[in-house]
């Protein structure tokens, strides 16, 4: 019983490792919105305070945003997006933080 076992299992670790295997992603995908906007602030050359004042919140908020354990409210985050003129990498793809929570909302209302 336990050699039928262990030959189940090897079986579908191997298939595990396959799907695996076919999903083509690369590290950007993964990134965070706060990872996004510590490159964008560091590349600019701007420290955490001078960032947080530009967007009026506190540089301890920024701070836990940029290391992820904080999660901006959406009118932050279109300050942080319009103040650098960029769009963040969300769910793979790059938008503009409206365009992203736009199409959420139509998702939500169809369900």
């Amino acid at each position: 019983m336990f050699k039928r076992l262990g030959s189940v299992l090897l079986i579908l670790l191997i298939i595990a490792c396959q799907a695996e295997n076919n999903v083509q992603m690369d590290a950007s995908f993964y990134v965070s919105v706060g990872e996004q906007i510590r490159q964008h602030r560091l590349e600019k050359g701007m420290t955490q305070q001078a960032l947080a004042d530009e967007v009026n919140i506190s540089q301890n908020s920024l701070s836990l945003i940029e290391d992820g354990l904080a999660t901006p409210i959406h009118t932050k985050l279109i300050l942080i997006q319009d103040y650098f003129q960029v769009k963040f990498k969300i769910n793979g793809k790059f938008a503009k933080i409206e365009t992203f929570l736009e199409e959420k909302a139509k998702q939500q209302t169809k369900q």
